[in-house]
């Protein structure tokens, strides 16, 4: 071969090295819960969504708000999945995470927590909120659910001191802890409050949402990565609005991935529990709103003495708005915002 040839062959070579190299898929790592709020990012990376959108995405599962924020501090994940109060929690204790996405959320409204539930066991009493007072509630304490019952209780002129909270940090255990009477009542999410009605006989939901907050489960990063790894933030969350819209449209399908990484999980039972939930990964208007909504109810009941953060300092849209006008396929089935 000729200097000519061989010059030519290696620039294709290299041409065609460059471009695979620079198409390959960047490893990351996330950490999300084991619960419904959860679903688009364990669905995006079994179907391969982030991957195509240029993020070969690990997922660390785990029980609670509380572990996704450990993982984040001790840079564990580069993507934080977790409640907007266990977010602002975060944030106002020091910790430099910003919300860069959405996964589980309703753009309509500032007040959609209907995957959020309190169910009491035949038998204890409980028929309405007020008849908490004097009662066992099982939760996962200081999580989104702890959160809630404060809010439920605040707005009927109840004290968090009115009732017993009994800690059952692994949400899987509320079930039979309201079967075997060690609780009247449990608080929690979705699959884990129509999963506790299915082990514990004729319980029943004494509330179910209500619009105390909007429960919202975002995707975090920190700081420094904003001007580390810009694209990588946008790839990520272009994959992001497509496994939403996959989950969006094949509920069923993705219950069935869910419980492939989530065991124990009844099919039954998370087909009646994924319907309470919506993922509009949309950063609207009435998503801001939420934010500082939560924030507020949480200066009054839980943050002691903290100053409200400026949540547009914290809460940054254009990573989805991007993702809107490059891929509107993906929002097409959304319904339309408030004006």
């Amino acid at each position: 071969m000729d200097f000519k040839a061989w010059f030519i062959a290696a620039t294709v070579f290299a041409s065609v090295s460059s471009s695979s190299f620079a198409q390959s898929p960047v490893e990351m790592q996330a950490v999300v819960g084991n619960n419904f709020g959860h679903l688009p990012m364990i669905v995006g990376v079994e179907k391969g969504l982030f991957s195509k959108h240029g993020v070969d995405l690990k997922l660390k599962v785990v029980n609670t708000g509380t572990d996704m924020v450990n993982s984040m501090n001790r840079n564990e994940v580069q993507f934080g999945d977790m409640s907007v109060t266990t977010f602002l929690k975060a944030r106002h204790g020091g910790a430099p995470f910003l919300v860069v996405g959405m996964i589980m959320n309703d753009a309509t409204t500032a007040f959609a927590d209907s995957p959020l539930a309190i169910v009491a066991r035949k038998g204890s009493g409980v028929s309405r909120v007020e008849d908490l007072k004097g009662k066992r509630v099982g939760l996962a304490k200081e999580q989104t659910s702890d959160e809630y019952l404060k809010m439920v209780l605040a707005r009927r002129g109840m004290k968090y001191d009115d009732v017993t909270i009994e800690n059952i940090m692994a949400p899987p255990a509320l079930g039979p802890a309201l079967a075997e009477g060690k609780v009247d009542a449990v608080v929690s999410w979705e699959p884990y409050n129509v999963m506790a009605m299915s082990k514990a006989a004729d319980s029943y939901e004494v509330l179910r949402g209500g619009g105390h907050l909007s429960y919202m489960m975002v995707v975090t990063v920190h700081g420094p990565m904003l001007k580390e790894k810009p694209k990588v933030i946008q790839d990520f969350v272009n994959g992001l609005a497509a496994a939403s819209h996959y989950t969006r449209a094949h509920r069923a399908e993705a219950v069935e991935i869910f419980a492939k990484w989530v065991p124990g999980v009844d099919l039954a039972v998370a087909r009646k529990a994924i319907e309470y939930i919506s993922y509009d990964p949309r950063m609207s208007r009435e998503s801001l709103r939420a934010f500082e909504n939560a924030q507020n109810d949480l200066l009054k009941l839980t943050i002691k003495d903290g100053k409200p953060l400026t949540i547009t300092d914290v809460v940054l849209t254009r990573f989805t708005r991007a993702a809107e006008k490059a891929h509107p396929e993906y929002f097409s089935d959304l319904p339309a915002l408030p004006r």
